[in-house]
């Protein structure tokens, strides 16, 4: 850990592997500089911001939100009723079960 009465350290890294780093970003339009195929970089392609592609699966769009919600109320209220049939059939499974014992017995 650098103390503070030491100048900080700066480099530029000229390769990694034998191989040159890549071309700085362009903040404006967040893509790299033309290297290898013209469609690779291309805004048009759609693989062209294949970097951004974690953030952008993390990030739902606004639309999709209420969606979402709206379908896990109706499949936690599917499930509750499910819950709650079940439950039914197996009272009644054991009162007739019980009737049953008590008049054969």
């Amino acid at each position: 850990m650098p103390r503070d009465e030491e100048p900080a350290i700066e480099v530029e890294i000229l390769e990694i592997d034998g191989a040159a780093p890549p071309p700085p970003r362009n903040p404006a339009t967040g893509l790299t500089g033309m290297h290898g195929d013209a469609h690779e970089s291309s805004p048009s392609h759609p693989s062209a911001n294949w970097q951004g592609w974690p953030g952008q699966i993390r990030t739902l769009p606004a639309w999709c939100w209420p969606l979402l919600i709206v379908a896990g109320a109706l499949l936690l209220g599917l499930v509750l009723v499910l819950g709650v049939l079940a439950a039914v059939v197996v009272l009644i499974y054991r009162i007739i079960r019980g009737l049953l014992r008590a008049l054969f017995e």
